[in-house]
């Protein structure tokens, strides 16, 4: 019975443990979550992604800085998931300024 414990609680364990937090280059990362068929909005997961993000930088003694972020509302046979990417950067880091998020359009239009 204890040899199929051990295993048992490590898988669940891991199944805790939330999103990995990703490198994408020099400060840079990248995290994404779908949420669950309690989770509605696309905003909902947001919230965990940047909580998660803050404690990421935090520990490695840096502030958040968000570059880009991304949600999508639970739909016909879809979850609501979100992706975040963000630096940590040094409180003095010349890049860590006030936050000036963009909406990235899920239609572009190309005009020729």
């Amino acid at each position: 019975m204890r040899r199929l414990l051990v295993p048992m609680v490590v898988v669940l364990l891991a199944g805790c443990a939330g999103p990995e937090v990703v490198p994408m280059g020099r400060d840079t990362y990248m995290v994404a979550k779908d949420g669950n068929f309690t989770t509605w909005g696309g905003g909902g997961v947001k919230v965990e992604l940047y909580k998660q993000a803050n404690a990421f930088c935090e520990s490695r003694g840096k502030q958040l800085m968000p570059v880009k972020e991304a949600s999508r509302d639970s739909g016909y046979a879809r979850y609501a998931n979100a992706e975040l990417q963000f630096r940590c950067l040094d409180a003095n880091d010349p890049e860590l300024r006030r936050p000036t998020m963009e909406s990235d359009p899920t239609i572009k239009v190309r005009v020729e």
